[in-house]
């Protein structure tokens, strides 16, 4: 069984060089890379079991502790750099100071006899030397802390999609999501079975068959992420809605300009400001269709109304209660069953009429439209028939 761990190696060095050969090798691309590249290490530390590779290299525990380390901070500069945020060399050794710190805690190890060295492999958590049983304590403290920050960045994230983008087709990263809440499950059972086997009196094959089923979880963990890692593309940078984000520079000039001339960047507007913006906003909507546009950014109609980013999206949340996304993808709900109404649009399907009215998917269509009415689209047509 253990040939599935150097399989799962195998296709882990695989992902970090398909990372590394990629035609537009960004910075996210690399630390994704490199993050495949530890998990090679460790698949293959893993591996090695059968080959009691750890008799004949016991110093090979220093490796495998660097590498447990990695995970967390490698997985956060991948999320954090795809979210366009620059990691810089000061940021890098800033992270790298707890792997250091934990790897001088385990450094005694190296001085240690084979003897000692072999008991930290083979006996329980309880009885190895005090600074392994620390350093490996902190080790399994890592990965989680970071998986949850990189949580609430994403969430962080998702805020600001909503706000700005009326379609967040390939920018939302809820595989990302999904995934590291499956981590940190999987962190936590593999917690329970090391408890069991380290602090009771479970039988050993019990434990060690629940740890081998927990490193295939893990694997598949990995294999998601490689998967959707390879195949997503630029959330701010080679997007369709970053070059519409980037349209020219002249854009980014233009709404400064606009919020210098209101100079209340950090300023709430009057109520009779907010409901004059609001009517004027409601108007340049309805009468300009502008959300039919798949690919409106709140920018875009700052730009043609001459109104703050900052003003709008505070009178959208305050008078209209919703934001952005919302606002916006209500207003093509509405002109989907306002043309499945119309007996002009009959020879098209409904997915047809969606996307003319500025969906991007089906199931984001699907979605919101069961949500914003009560029933799927299909449902709602055959009541019209």
């Amino acid at each position: 069984m253990n040939e599935i761990f150097g399989l799962g190696a195998f296709q882990s060095l695989v992902f970090s060089i398909l990372l590394l050969s990629k035609r537009e090798n960004k910075q996210a691309d690399k630390f994704l890379s490199a993050f495949f590249f530890v998990v090679t290490l460790y698949l293959l530390n893993i591996y090695s079991v059968k080959f009691r590779l750890w008799e004949m290299f016991p110093d090979i525990l220093i490796i495998y502790s660097f590498v447990f380390l990695s995970y967390g901070p490698l997985l956060y500069f991948y999320v954090s750099s795809l979210l366009g945020k620059k990691i810089t060399i000061r940021q890098l050794l800033f992270h790298s100071i707890p792997i250091v710190m934990v790897l001088l805690i385990i450094f005694p190890f190296l001085f240690e006899a084979r003897e000692v060295k072999l008991l930290c492999f083979t006996d329980k958590f309880k009885n190895m030397p005090l600074n392994i049983s620390i350093g490996s304590f902190l080790q399994y403290l890592s990965s989680p802390i970071y998986f949850i920050w990189i949580l609430m960045l994403l969430r962080k994230h998702k805020s600001y999609v909503k706000n700005n983008y009326s379609s967040d087709e390939k920018i939302n990263l809820n595989w990302m999501n999904k995934l590291l809440i499956g981590g940190i499950s999987i962190w936590f059972i593999e917690c329970l079975n090391v408890i069991a086997l380290n602090f009771t009196n479970l039988d050993f094959p019990y434990t060690y068959n629940t740890s081998f089923y927990i490193k295939i979880a893990f694997m598949v963990f990995v294999m998601f992420i490689g998967y959707y890692g390879i195949n997503q593309g630029g959330i701010f940078s080679k997007t369709r809605g970053e070059e519409k984000a980037k349209q020219s520079e002249g854009d980014s000039d233009e709404i400064n300009k606009i919020s210098e001339k209101y100079n209340e960047k950090n300023k709430i507007i009057s109520e009779e400001n907010a409901q004059q913006h609001r009517q004027v906003l409601l108007k340049y909507i309805e009468e300009e269709q502008v959300y039919l546009n798949s690919d409106l950014r709140i920018q875009d109609i700052s730009i043609h109304l001459k109104i703050p980013v900052h003003v709008l999206s505070f009178i959208i949340n305050t008078q209209l209660n919703q934001n952005f996304y919302d606002f916006i993808n209500v207003y093509r709900i509405e002109e989907v069953k306002r043309r499945l109404h119309n007996k002009e649009y009959n020879k098209l399907t409904i997915i047809a009429i969606a996307i003319d009215c500025g969906f991007n998917s089906k199931a984001t269509f699907n979605r919101l439209f069961k949500l914003h009415t009560g029933v799927t689209p299909s449902h709602y047509k055959k009541n019209i028939i």
